[in-house]
């Protein structure tokens, strides 16, 4: 056993006593084990991005529009074409109603029965749309929604 005289002895016992903190610090600054994300197999990742972005694989063109004074309706013609490689059912189409300086008057959706099956096109004629206000000038379109049926 060693001897120190007293004032050694304290500075020791204090010195171990910085020391102890130190070394706990040390531990709970030290980075958290973290587990790699297990990368998604290529064919969940794309069933994903089908899911995800259904109007960058479901394309809209030949857009023509009919507004009827009558009944405050309109009559819409489009083609829907799937770039995917997943059929897509459920469509809703949300159509902006603007006015000549481009001010959104309405919104509304334009639900498309059936299936669109993968990589192909289908036409849809003289789609109605109720209570479209007198004032609009443009039509936009755009897919909103959409299921994938894989």
């Amino acid at each position: 056993m060693i001897r120190f005289p007293g004032a050694v002895r304290v500075s020791v016992m204090v010195w171990m006593l910085m020391l102890g903190p130190i070394n706990s610090i040390s531990v709970l600054n030290a980075p958290a084990q973290v587990r790699p994300r297990k990368a998604l197999d290529p064919q969940t990742q794309l069933l994903n991005n089908y899911r995800k972005y259904v109007d960058r694989y479901i394309r809209i063109s030949g857009e023509t529009w009919k507004y009827d004074d009558a009944t405050h309706s309109a009559k819409h013609s489009f083609t829907l074409k799937n770039t995917a490689g997943v059929a897509y059912s459920d469509i809703e189409l949300s159509i902006d109603y603007l006015n000549a300086n481009g001010k959104s008057l309405q919104t509304s959706v334009l639900k498309i029965p059936g299936t669109l099956a993968a990589y192909t096109s289908k036409l849809f004629a003289d789609r109605k749309v109720q209570k479209v206000p007198g004032d609009c000038d443009q039509a936009v379109q755009r897919i909103s929604k959409a299921t994938i049926i894989p």
